[in-house]
């Protein structure tokens, strides 16, 4: 869940830094003949809206209108007695009621537009994850519209977002530290997984993490697989925890194996493996270079994410599918690999800034 406190910090997120993100997307909605582009978000869907306008709703749902000029508009169906806090937390011209957000949207749409001189005919939208957008929106919304008014931008915004600004790096790095930091507070002498949830998520949310989601795979002897804690699960002698971690919107995610005893020289080897890997992901290739893996070993799985869609995280390369976009020189990204070691099983995860042709990608981890 999201702790208590949602805040804009000015010093992490100047609001130049918002104008500047929101005039490159104006920018190309001119180049697309674009009149509006709407970016949904909900507790599960926040990443375009935080990134146009740095709100992150706790619950309910709203959408962000952007227009040809000027700051975006937040059409929010929570109550009206949480907007002078939406104001204090996101850059915006304006917030507005809209309980029933699709029919809302589409009127406010029609009246602002319309007053342009422009024909609703020939209105075109654009829609920031249309195939992800709620049918409880979506379809007034194309009542009101027409379905041939709305364009789907997600191809828009994915390539904007590959081009990070310094206050994403920034924010990357800090949330970073602070997931590298929580991994650390994890007893030794933990034997209940519980107890090492408690001891990651408190040291997260002490310093400022605003979500946390873990995963653990409790008992290597018995199964690899991550999972959530569903209930209380005693530990084995070997165990992975995985951590994903929000801070300020920006999402990391970090694993740690543990041993009850001292670190198998295997994982060292494997660490140093995974982070020769990520530093070999660049421009020209998206797929990361296999090679040099721990004396046999196996490569049971790796990933790689990017916030380029509604998600925080989303996989953009994979050991079973194709790369689905080409990433850019500075993009952020996460690549996470599974390895069958000769003493057992091993994961891990690395946080990057990916590097330009012929340069290696920058780890975000200290």
């Amino acid at each position: 869940m999201r702790r208590g406190l949602v805040s804009w910090s000015r010093e992490e997120v100047p609001q130049a830094t918002l104008d500047t993100r929101v005039a490159r997307l104006q920018q190309a909605m001119q180049t697309a003949r674009l009149d509006a582009v709407l970016a949904y978000t909900s507790f599960a869907q926040p990443a375009p809206v935080q990134w146009l306008t740095h709100f992150v709703p706790y619950w309910s749902e709203a959408l962000a209108v952007v227009l040809p000029h000027g700051a975006p508009t937040l059409l929010a169906a929570l109550t009206a007695r949480v907007h002078p806090w939406i104001r204090e937390v996101a850059h915006l011209a304006e917030v507005v009621a809209a309980p029933r957000l699709g029919e809302n949207a589409g009127a406010f749409l029609r009246e602002r537009l319309v007053a342009t001189g422009k024909d609703a005919a020939d209105l075109r939208i654009g829609v920031i994850g249309l195939d992800a957008l709620p049918w409880s929106v979506g379809e007034p919304l194309v009542n009101a519209l027409g379905a041939d008014l709305l364009v789907d931008v997600s191809d828009i915004y994915a390539a904007l977002r590959l081009a990070p600004d310094q206050a994403e790096l920034d924010l990357a790095r800090r949330a970073t530290a602070i997931g590298e930091v929580a991994l650390r507070a994890i007893p030794t002498t933990a034997v209940r997984a519980s107890e090492v949830f408690a001891a990651v998520e408190g040291a997260a949310r002490r310093l400022g993490a605003e979500e946390v989601l873990l995963r653990i795979a409790p008992d290597f002897a018995q199964n690899p697989t991550l999972r959530r804690m569903e209930r209380d699960m005693p530990l084995g002698e070997r165990y992975a925890v995985e951590l994903s971690v929000a801070y300020k919107g920006s999402w990391v995610r970090l694993n740690r194996c543990v041993a009850a005893n001292d670190t198998p020289s295997s994982w060292h080897a494997a660490e140093k493996w995974l982070a020769q890997t990520a530093s070999s992901i660049t421009v020209g290739e998206a797929s990361p270079s296999l090679a040099g893996a721990p004396a046999s070993s196996k490569v049971n799985a790796w990933t790689l994410e990017a916030c380029v869609g509604m998600y925080p995280l989303s996989v953009v390369a994979a050991h079973d599918r194709p790369p689905v976009l080409a990433l850019r020189a500075g993009s952020l990204a996460v690549l996470s690999a599974e390895l069958e070691l000769p003493d057992g099983p091993w994961r891990g995860s690395v946080p990057l800034a990916v590097g330009t042709a012929g340069s290696h990608s920058a780890m975000l981890v200290s």
